[in-house]
C-alpha cells in the first residue's frame, strides 16, 4: 500500500495505491502476519485504513511478544478504485484526516480504550 503524489498546478487528493497479498500456497498456513484493508463511515463520509496484526514475534534480543497490531488511517475517500496504475493495482483518491479532534474520535472507534492513540496512525498529508 503507497501513496502517490499526483502532479498538477492544482493541489490534487493524494493517491492511494491498493495493493493485495500475494497468495503462497506454502506459506500461507504457517504466516504470523496479516495486513487488511477496510473502512469506516464516520461523519458521513468514508475513512480508509489498514489493519496490520503479527503474533508469536520474536526480537534479536531474545525477547518476544505473543501479539502486536496497528492501523494506519489513510484517509478521507474522495474517488474509490477509479483507476489502476501500470501494474494492475486499483487506485484511489484520497483526503487525508488532519483535524485532530477527527483523528482522536477516529482513534476511539478503531481502537477504543487507553492505548488507541499508540495503536492508530494517520498517514500525513503530502508535501506541496
Amino acid at each position: 500500500m503507497s501513496v502517490q503524489k499526483e502532479t498538477s498546478h492544482q493541489q490534487a487528493a493524494p493517491t492511494y495505491v491498493h495493493v493485495h497479498q500475494a497468495a503462497d500456497p506454502v506459506l500461507d498456513d504457517k504466516r504470523f502476519t496479516t495486513s487488511t484493508e477496510r473502512t469506516l463511515d464516520y461523519g458521513g463520509r468514508t475513512v480508509l485504513y489498514t489493519y496490520a496484526e503479527a503474533s508469536a514475534i520474536s526480537f534479536c534480543s531474545a525477547s518476544g511478544a505473543s501479539y502486536a497490531g496497528n492501523m494506519t488511517v489513510w484517509g478521507y475517500v474522495v474517488r474509490w478504485q477509479y483507476g489502476a496504475n501500470d501494474r494492475g493495482e486499483p487506485l484511489s483518491e484520497i483526503e487525508p484526516v488532519l483535524d485532530r479532534d477527527e483523528q482522536e474520535q477516529i482513534s476511539l472507534i478503531l481502537w477504543p480504550g487507553p492505548s488507541s492513540r499508540s495503536r492508530v496512525s494517520f498517514h500525513p498529508a503530502p508535501s506541496p
